[in-house]
C-alpha cells in the first residue's frame, strides 16, 4: 500500500466520535481566530499600555497552570467528554464577557474565566482523542485535528481583519475604535458558542475513565523520572514562546505599520502554513520516528525566528514568520501523541493536565515579563530568548528519547 493510500486509510478509519470532534474543532478553531488577532488589538485601543496588556495576557496560562490538575482529575472522574461540553460553555461566556468589558477588572476577570475554560479544553483533548481512537490512526487523528482547526483559524482570522472595518463603517467610528473591536469580538463569541452542536452529537465512551475507580495523587506523578523527562522541554519552550509569540501581531504593527486587514491575511496565511505542515507530520514520524521528527522540525524552525526581528524587510520577515509557525505547531501534535503513548491509559488525563502546566506555566511568566521588556526596549531582548529556548528545548528532546534509542516509535 502506498504512503498516501495508507494514510487515507487511516483516516477513513476514525471513529463517529473522532469525526464529531474534528467539526468541533473546525467551528472552534474559526471562532477563536477572530478572538487571536483583535483580543491584543482591542486591549490597546482602550488605552493600555504594554505592561498591562502583558499581564492579561499572562492570566489565562497562569489560570491554566494553577487549574490543570484539578481539571485532569475531574475529567476523569466525569468523563472527558462532559468535560469538554462543559469548557465550551465556559468558553462562550468569557467572550461574550471580554467583548462587553472595558475597564481592567472585568477583563482581567474574564480573562482568568478564558484561562479556566481553556483548561477544561486543552486538558480533555488528547485523552479524549486518545480514547476514541486506536494505535494505528491515533497519530493521524492528533495531526488532522491540529491541522482542521488551523485551516478553520485561517477564515477566522481574514473574517477578523475586516470585522472591524465592517462594524466602524456600519456604527460610524474609526476602524480602530473599541466599539469596532468590540462588535468584531461579540461575533467571535456567537461563532463560537455553535461549537458545541458537534459536541452534543458525539456518545460517551462506556470504557471511558468516567467508569473507572477515581485516580489517586501520587498515581498521577508515577514514575517521576519519566514524566520530568517528558515535560522539562515543554516548560524551556514556554519561556521561549511566551516571551514572543502572543505579541507577533503588536510586534507587525509597530515595526512595519500593518494594518489590521493585512495583519488578518498574514495569520489567516499562517494557519495555512501550519494546517499543510501539520498534515505532512505523520508520514515523517513514520518514517523517522515522532521524537526525531519534532527534534527537527523544531530545530530547522530556530533560523526563521531570527529573520523575523532582524530583516528590515516586510516580506522577509513574513516570510520567517510563516515558516516559524509551520514548523514549530506541525511538532506539537506529534509530541502530544508520543506522551499519550508513553502513559498508562489511566494516565491521560494526568498526563494533558501536567503537560498544559508544563509550559502555560512558563508561558505566564515570559508573557508578563514580556510586556516590560516592552516597555523598556521593545522587541529587541524577546528574540533572543525565544531562539535559546527553543533550541535549548529541542536538544533536551534530544538527549532524553533520541541519544541511545534506535527508534522512540
Amino acid at each position: 500500500m502506498s504512503a498516501t493510500k495508507q494514510y487515507l486509510h487511516r483516516v477513513l478509519s476514525f471513529s463517529p466520535n473522532a469525526r464529531w470532534y474534528l467539526l468541533y474543532s473546525v467551528l472552534s478553531g474559526f471562532a477563536m481566530g477572530i478572538l487571536q488577532l483583535l483580543f491584543n488589538l482591542y486591549v490597546l485601543s482602550l488605552g493600555f499600555n504594554a505592561g498591562t496588556l502583558g499581564l492579561l495576557v499572562a492570566l489565562p496560562p497562569v489560570v491554566v497552570t494553577l487549574s490543570a490538575i484539578p481539571m485532569g482529575m475531574l475529567g476523569h472522574r466525569i468523563g472527558f467528554r462532559t468535560a469538554l461540553l462543559v469548557g465550551v460553555v465556559l468558553m462562550a461566556i468569557s467572550m461574550v464577557g471580554i467583548s462587553l468589558s472595558s475597564v481592567f477588572v472585568g477583563l482581567a476577570v474574564f480573562a482568568a474565566l478564558r484561562g479556566l475554560s481553556q483548561t477544561m479544553l486543552q486538558v480533555s483533548s488528547a485523552p479524549y482523542m486518545a480514547e476514541n481512537s486506536g494505535v494505528a490512526e491515533r497519530t493521524h487523528l492528533f495531526s488532522v485535528q491540529f491541522s482542521a482547526r488551523l485551516f478553520a483559524n485561517f477564515f477566522g482570522l481574514l473574517l477578523a481583519g475586516v470585522l472591524p472595518g465592517l462594524f466602524a463603517r456600519a456604527m460610524h467610528i474609526g476602524a480602530e475604535a473599541p466599539g469596532a473591536y468590540r462588535g468584531a469580538l461579540i461575533v467571535a463569541a456567537v461563532l463560537y458558542s455553535l461549537a458545541m452542536l458537534p459536541l452534543w452529537r458525539t456518545k460517551p465512551d462506556p470504557s471511558s475513565h468516567a467508569q473507572t475507580e477515581p485516580m489517586r495523587l501520587r498515581e498521577m506523578f508515577h514514575p517521576p523520572g519519566l514524566l520530568l523527562r517528558l515535560f522539562l522541554p515543554q516548560v524551556v519552550i514556554g519561556l521561549g514562546a511566551g516571551a514572543l509569540v502572543p505579541f507577533f501581531n503588536v510586534f507587525f504593527k509597530m515595526k512595519f505599520g500593518v494594518p489590521d486587514s493585512t495583519l488578518g491575511v498574514l495569520f489567516a496565511v499562517q494557519s495555512v502554513f501550519m494546517g499543510v505542515a501539520t498534515l505532512i507530520g505523520p508520514a515523517l514520524a513514520e518514517r523517522w520516528g515522532k521524537t526525531r521528527t519534532v527534534v527537527g522540525m523544531q530545530v530547522v524552525s530556530v533560523p526563521f525566528i531570527g529573520l523575523i526581528g532582524y530583516v528590515p524587510l516586510l516580506s522577509i520577515s513574513a516570510t520567517g514568520f510563516l515558516f516559524r509557525a509551520a514548523l514549530m505547531n506541525a511538532a506539537n501534535p506529534l509530541y502530544t501523541a508520543f506522551i499519550m503513548e508513553k502513559v498508562s491509559d489511566k494516565q491521560r488525563g494526568a498526563a494533558s493536565a501536567m503537560m498544559q502546566m508544563s509550559w502555560q506555566g512558563t508561558r505566564a511568566i515570559s508573557s508578563l515579563a514580556s510586556g516590560y521588556l516592552q516597555e523598556s526596549s521593545g522587541f529587541a531582548l524577546l528574540f533572543p530568548i525565544t531562539i535559546v529556548m527553543y533550541s535549548l528545548a529541542s536538544l533536551l528532546i534530544y538527549t532524553f528519547f533520541i541519544k541511545n534509542v534506535q527508534r522512540d516509535a
